[in-house]
């Protein structure tokens, strides 16, 4: 089951070769460099730029954090200006081999696979120990709102100290899906409160007085 879900994964995210266009190397170059994903790479699409130029360097403005258009500033002998590259960004990102519940360990249940980067979405490698904070279906791409460092199911009951200097008042609250290195919950009242957990198992949130 797991082999035949990978494999449906791995040819589901190969890239297509047909109607990739020259690229200049002084272009493929800054692309390259401009590239902000450690390990990932790059597919060109297709290159325009203006006719008759021998492009000799180019530079990139902005980083490159997945798959889409990207504009190259290039200079040649007598000649200089803009030019668009279109281009796929892949690499390695954690996915779910299998169903995983809410606080469960994910160390046995996810497999690097490679997939098309899209911007605003990084891959993702869960930390040792990590636990789903929420059910994950198989095949789920994971990201780091989907997993905890803390076995702690989101939804169960906590005490929570709120304090202000010398004034503390304690209340009850809910656990919610948090970043990893904090600490969420959520109070009678809606409101959501963030902080980090004492050693007796009490959400400590400290406010400015």
């Amino acid at each position: 089951m797991i082999v035949a879900l990978l494999l449906a994964l791995h040819s589901a995210s190969e890239p297509a070769s047909a109607g990739r266009e020259f690229l200049p190397s002084a272009v493929s170059e800054s692309l390259s460099h401009a590239l902000a994903i450690p390990g990932a790479r790059i597919v060109p699409l297709s290159w325009s730029a203006p006719e008759g130029c021998h492009i000799r360097t180019a530079s990139v403005p902005r980083t490159i954090d997945g798959s889409g258009r990207v504009a190259v500033k290039f200079a040649g002998k007598n000649c200089s200006g803009w030019g668009w590259a279109r281009l796929e960004v892949w690499s390695e990102t954690a996915v779910t081999t299998r169903a995983l519940r809410a606080g469960e360990a994910v160390e046995t249940g996810y497999a690097m696979v490679e997939q098309e980067v899209r911007p605003g979405r990084m891959p993702f490698v869960p930390p040792a120990g990590a636990v789903a904070v929420r059910s994950l279906p198989a095949g789920t791409s994971l990201d780091p709102r989907d997993v905890s460092r803390s076995s702690v199911v989101a939804g169960d009951p906590v005490k929570i100290i709120v304090a202000a200097g010398t004034v503390a008042i304690e209340t009850q609250g809910r656990r919610i899906p948090c970043a990893s290195s904090r600490a969420c919950a959520v109070l009678p009242t809606g409101k959501h409160v963030e902080g980090h957990m004492d050693d007796s198992g009490r959400l400590i949130v400290e406010v400015a007085r």
